[in-house]
């Protein structure tokens, strides 16, 4: 049967727009935040370095914890209260001056911020019907993508008159949302009068080896997605193509918000979410080690676009996988857990990508990285394909791919059954 827009349900949709919202609120401050510590506030670049690290630290504390927060007194709870500590902390960097203000202020910020994130994804997961998960966290992608597309303009808007209007503005879309989930988003089911359900451990999840394993070898996944933004702007540099770096997230954000769907019902339809995995890695891999000879902003561009069609295979599919491998009353808590893995992953890539990079310069070898980026993409490929030959991860997600074709599927060289 095809796939209509209304198969989600409403609840996906709520939850797609706080999607949304959440990057068009996090893209109107990025680009100027850095800009408004040093110049408006008073901040040394160190001083700006310890602020912004203040709240990636407490968006990784901030999702660990939501997980298991959500799974005791609900997704919608959670999810609004990070919402609300969210639009506290934008408003307080109106007033607040200090460095030490403003390093807590991030860190309530990035704790609002982590709070929420873990209960969108297991409240996609959740009211998504079991056939229509890998498109819904596609969709996801395209929301985001929208929000990374818009949010920028917005901010440069509201930047050019103050950075006071930038961040009520900010504050007040985190609000909006808050109200929205109140009143559009179903409560869970918690209370005397509601059935009994086993409380999320962290005992249950480190003891899951099937669900260690696939989030092991995604730390490096979104290690190697960081380089994207870290380590290729570097490259345009070195090949004086930086003044057009900006047009390559133009391109890819629109390609992904046109083209991701379409590439889901293509590439997933008929493969294994390891399958998948491994070929959105060798993708990813292929791209990255093409930078290595780019000598021109089109040469970047044509290697960001393979890069980005990887990316579109990986992103919804890791997130299913996730939801897959979760049990309903723990599934809050495993989208905490990855969403940790996710910021683990995001800081292993910034601090080695940048010391790879110095390496590089100082060693006159500039295309080391990249050859290295590729080799360590082609390597994740065959392990996730590895991992779809392994019968105690690969067989909880073999129902998917039955639901998503409706028949018998092609499934991989397992001794699986569905």
């Amino acid at each position: 049967m095809p796939f209509t827009l209304s198969r989600l349900g409403n609840q996906v949709w709520v939850l797609l727009a706080g999607v949304l919202f959440t990057h068009l609120g996090t893209y109107m401050l990025l680009p100027y935040l850095s800009i408004i510590f040093s110049l408006e506030k008073g901040l040394t670049l160190s001083q700006v370095g310890l602020v912004l690290g203040a709240g990636s630290v407490a968006y990784l504390s901030g999702s660990l914890a939501a997980g298991f927060i959500a799974d005791r007194i609900g997704k919608k709870t959670t999810m609004i209260t990070g919402l609300l500590l969210r639009a506290i902390g934008l408003a307080l960097f109106i007033w607040t001056g200090t460095w030490m203000s403003l390093f807590l202020t991030n860190l309530l910020a990035g704790i609002g911020f982590g709070l929420y994130m873990p209960g969108a994804k297991a409240g996609i997961a959740a009211f998504a019907t079991e056939g229509n998960k890998t498109t819904a966290f596609s969709y996801r992608g395209i929301a985001a993508n929208i929000g990374v597309t818009v949010g920028p303009v917005i901010g440069t808007f509201l930047h050019n008159i103050s950075s006071t209007l930038l961040f009520a503005g900010a504050s007040i879309v985190y609000v909006g949302l808050a109200i929205a989930h109140v009143f559009y988003l179903h409560r869970d089911c918690i209370g005397p009068d509601c059935p009994e359900v086993p409380k999320a451990r962290f005992r249950d999840i480190f003891t899951d080896r099937p669900f260690l394993v696939f989030s092991f070898a995604t730390i490096f996944v979104w290690a190697l997605f960081t380089q994207f933004s870290l380590a290729l702007p570097l490259r345009a540099q070195q090949i004086q193509a930086a003044h057009n770096i900006g047009m390559i997230w133009t391109v890819t954000s629109i390609l992904i918000i046109v083209a991701q769907s379409a590439a889901t019902n293509l590439f997933t339809k008929y493969l294994h979410p390891l399958t998948t995995m491994a070929l959105g890695m060798l993708l990813l891999g292929i791209a990255l080690g093409t930078v290595a000879f780019s000598h021109s902003f089109w040469h970047l561009l044509a290697s960001a676009v393979l890069f980005t069609i990887g990316e579109m295979l990986i992103m919804p599919t890791s997130d299913a996988i996730v939801s897959d491998l979760a049990k309903p009353e723990t599934i809050s808590a495993y989208f905490g857990v990855a969403s940790f893995v996710f910021g683990a992953g995001e800081a292993l890539g910034n601090v080695g990508g940048g010391r790879l990079m110095q390496r590089a310069v100082d060693q006159h070898f500039l295309e080391l990285p990249w050859i290295l980026y590729a080799i360590v993409g082609i390597l994740l490929a065959a392990a996730y394909a590895i991992m779809s030959r392994w019968e105690r991860l690969s067989k909880p997600l073999a129902h998917t791919l039955t639901e998503r074709v409706g028949a018998s599927p092609r499934t991989p060289k397992t001794k699986q059954k569905t």
